[in-house]
């Protein structure tokens, strides 16, 4: 799940939700008129009777799917009984601050931004996310002052639950989840508001042919405004389109916007791109980076990572 800036707009978008609505229509009218027999698909076995104490063998599990690097998450889950770890080994941000008049620049190193995912049921996963070190630095040029901050950053609870489509690898096939996200404000001085908020992402994918998978996201939330005086509802809408090439090395190009109820305040936009790549089954590595597209917006991200399955 990506961090969240409080800076918004004054509208809630609805547009990757009605793309999912769109695809959905779209894909089922072209398996009715691609002419192949309704056998064709793949029937996933059924795995219900495995859970967290029982974990599904090791010849069933379904395909790595990480949240990481791109900011649209899966909706599918781990397996029951088995243990994925996404680590961000550091995650780079600089924010030029040029808003309503600033003069100013904002720097942020995070190590160990780690998500553990742990499956429970066929198709319900515990999530927690930890950032284990952050490192801020703030200038003002008007004032000519800088401040620096260090510490154990905020702590992310919830888990993630998908309706259909967990075990689905033929083209056209979809899926579709709710992840639920809770953060705890265990962050040090300076590196966060020191309040919970709430997160209700509802994440859509669709199998694409020739390797082509498109993922649609939509997070309502209960979060601070910008002046951390209060509470208003946000809203994070986001699309990634991806494909496999060179056989182990997925691309992806991504937009991504946050806005929330906040009057007179511009909601951020960014386009992502980056790729993963598949060392083993169970082990990916992965980079993103993630440019501002107006000045309420963060000006660049870059993060590195891996996820390791157990």
């Amino acid at each position: 799940m990506p961090r969240i800036f409080n800076i918004a707009g004054k509208s809630l978008y609805r547009l990757p939700v009605e793309i999912a609505v769109l695809l959905i229509v779209f894909s089922g009218a072209a398996r009715a008129d691609d002419g192949s027999p309704a056998t064709a698909a793949t029937q996933p076995a059924d795995k219900s009777q495995y859970t967290l104490f029982d974990p599904v063998p090791g010849d069933l599990m379904r395909a790595m799917s990480p949240d990481r690097p791109n900011k649209t998450n899966s909706p599918l889950t781990v397996d029951a009984g088995h243990l994925q770890i996404e680590t961000g080994i550091l995650d780079y941000v600089d924010t030029q601050d040029r808003y309503e008049g600033d003069n100013g620049r904002e720097q942020s190193l995070d190590f160990g931004q780690i998500e553990f995912r742990l499956g429970v049921l066929d198709n319900l996963e515990l999530d927690t996310f930890v950032n284990a070190f952050n490192l801020d630095q703030e200038q003002d040029f008007t004032a000519d002052q800088s401040s620096r901050q260090s510490g154990f950053g905020d702590t992310t609870v919830g888990g993630k639950l998908n309706f259909w489509g967990d075990d689905s690898d033929d083209v056209w096939n979809t899926a579709f989840g709710l992840q639920p996200l809770f953060k705890i404000p265990t962050a040090a001085d300076g590196l966060g508001n020191g309040r919970p908020e709430a997160f209700f992402g509802f994440p859509f994918q669709i199998n694409l042919p020739d390797q082509f998978g498109l993922g649609v996201e939509t997070v309502a939330s209960w979060e601070r405004n910008s002046l951390d005086t209060g509470y208003v509802a946000g809203s994070q809408n986001m699309a990634s389109v991806d494909r496999v090439i060179f056989g182990n090395l997925d691309v992806y190009l991504e937009y991504w916007m946050h806005t929330s109820t906040e009057r007179h305040l511009e909601s951020q936009q960014t386009v992502d791109v980056g790729c993963s790549y598949a060392v083993t089954q169970r082990v990916i590595l992965d980079t993103g980076f993630n440019f501002g597209l107006n000045k309420a917006s963060n000006t660049l991200e870059c993060t590195a990572g891996i996820s390791v399955l157990f």
